[in-house]
């Protein structure tokens, strides 16, 4: 058995050597071709004779070959193996590849000597998706390229696709694409990816001034802005939020075009759009937000819903009043007296929270927190917890269960209050033990405190007191809080 030398490293593996077979197998077509183009010395520029004697060829020079000598087989090839164009390619228009709620891509095309050359924007990025379904959409198409969301170092981020051979998917330079179309080829920014400014476009075209389209869908909310009463709380927030949506993608979009006239090759790319620059949004009160989101959850349209389930992608509902959902056990000792308070509740947008998908059998209300609250079919009740207590009597003690409760001198019940972000635990040093602790000191002083963000530090004796491994159901008591915050000395609970 013959054995090759072994692979010389210099930085980078040597490429891979392929025999007469292989080389049939890289471009997809019967090995006699290319066994008989190597016998007539008529094939690619061969690589070298491995120890046995026998001759390879290195991947990119078979691709050379078969674009420059059979433009028949172009769309097995990359375009970057792809010969330059000797005058600008002709202009095919616009052709829709995705047209779906929420998802559009449109690809421009352009007859090169050998054959279509599609390049695909879509938006929302679907990567490899796109790419097959324009192969689908595209059936005469050469080459077929989908710009992403970043950049490579010369340009746009491009992937391509083979569309003899759909299974391979490659990366190639922006450089390659307006080599091969033998002209600037246009760019658009992510944000202002939007399938009537594509169509519209057409060479030597100036840049279209357009807005920028956000990530997030604005539109509910600004149909339910234009629908709630002028002026209120809920239209200020929800104007204001739409216009940091846009205020933000037209930054993202500016950044974009900054970057591409960094590292783009001159005369490869023409700039198509760019965005309309929006007025800085309005500083509003936090009072004032929490009193528009107060407004908008008590709703029972879908508009409200929509807007609501935009909010918790956008920041997870900062300025809502409630935090995290929770988990609650109705068998537990503190889980059954809190259930016994719950009333039936008509849904409202508040319940999106908890239930996107309207799969719960019951809703059902808090009456001392009015936080919404769902019950599964196998029973569970799952809540959206306050982020700040309406007691009107001071913290009586803390219950360690799950969730964690708090109860003031009143002998009233609460989940206990809980940030978005941050959830609350004991038993170990971490970040839920440390929430729960400054959450104990917030409420030793003031029992309508917020809950903790982040960024906060509590008393060293209630960071140890809440690190101890406590079994679940022990209650600590405010005399107890008060010893561990202050550092004297107490005893743990019975």
């Amino acid at each position: 058995m013959c054995l090759s030398k072994a692979m010389r490293f210099t930085g980078s593996p040597e490429p891979e050597r392929l025999d007469a077979d292989g080389c049939a197998r890289l471009l997809g077509v019967p090995p006699d071709g290319t066994r008989r183009a190597a016998d007539e010395g008529a094939f690619a520029r061969l690589a070298g004779y491995d120890a046995c004697g026998r001759p390879y060829w290195h991947a990119e020079d078979v691709y050379g070959w078969a674009a420059r000598t059979a433009p028949g087989l172009c769309d097995r090839v990359p375009i970057d193996h792809w010969p330059a164009a000797r005058r600008p390619a002709r202009y095919l228009g616009a052709e829709t590849v995705v047209d779906r709620p929420g998802r559009s891509a449109t690809a421009l095309g352009w007859q090169t000597a050998a054959g279509p050359v599609w390049v695909v924007w879509d938006h929302p990025l679907d990567g490899d998706e796109t790419l097959a379904e324009a192969v689908r959409r595209l059936p005469s198409a050469a080459a077929i390229t989908a710009v992403g969301g970043d950049f490579g170092f010369d340009g746009p981020a491009l992937r391509g696709i083979l569309p003899a051979l759909p299974d391979r998917v490659y990366e190639a330079p922006w450089s390659a694409l307006s080599r091969v179309v033998g002209a600037s080829v246009p760019f658009w920014p992510f944000e202002l990816r939007v399938p009537e400014l594509l169509k519209a476009w057409h060479p030597g075209a100036p840049p279209v001034a357009a807005p920028a389209v956000p990530v997030q869908d604005h539109l509910p909310v600004l149909r339910l802005a234009s629908a709630v009463e002028p002026g209120s709380p809920a239209q200020r927030v929800l104007t204001n939020l739409a216009r940091v949506w846009r205020q933000r993608a037209a930054e993202a979009a500016a950044r974009d075009l900054e970057t591409l006239d960094r590292i783009q090759v001159p005369g490869s790319t023409a700039v198509a759009a760019v965005p309309l620059p929006v007025p800085p949004p309005d500083d509003v009160d936090r009072s004032v937000r929490r009193a528009g989101w107060l407004e908008i959850l008590s709703r029972d349209d879908a508009l409200a819903a929509a807007c609501v389930r935009q909010a918790m992608l956008w920041d997870g509902g900062a300025d809502f009043p409630f935090g995290a959902p929770e988990t609650v056990e109705p068998d537990s000792a503190p889980g059954a007296e809190w259930t016994q308070r719950l009333v039936p509740a008509h849904r409202t947008a508040a319940f999106t929270l908890l239930d996107p998908d309207r799969s719960a059998v019951e809703t059902l209300l808090d009456p001392e927190t009015d936080a919404p609250v769902t019950r599964t079919g196998n029973g569970t009740l799952h809540v959206a917890v306050p982020q700040r207590l309406p007691a009107t009597s001071p913290l009586a003690e803390v219950v360690l269960d799950s969730p964690v409760w708090v109860r003031t001198r009143d002998d009233v019940l609460y989940p206990a209050p809980m940030d978005r972000r941050r959830r609350l635990g004991w038993g170990y040093r971490g970040s839920g033990a440390s929430a729960l602790a400054l959450l104990a000191d917030r409420l030793l002083a003031d029992v309508n405190a917020p809950a903790p963000e982040r960024g906060e530090a509590a008393p060293r004796g209630l960071e140890e007191l809440m690190a101890t491994g406590w079994p679940r159901g022990t209650v600590l008591t405010r005399g107890l809080l008060e010893a561990a915050r202050d550092g004297r000395p107490y005893t743990g609970p019975a």
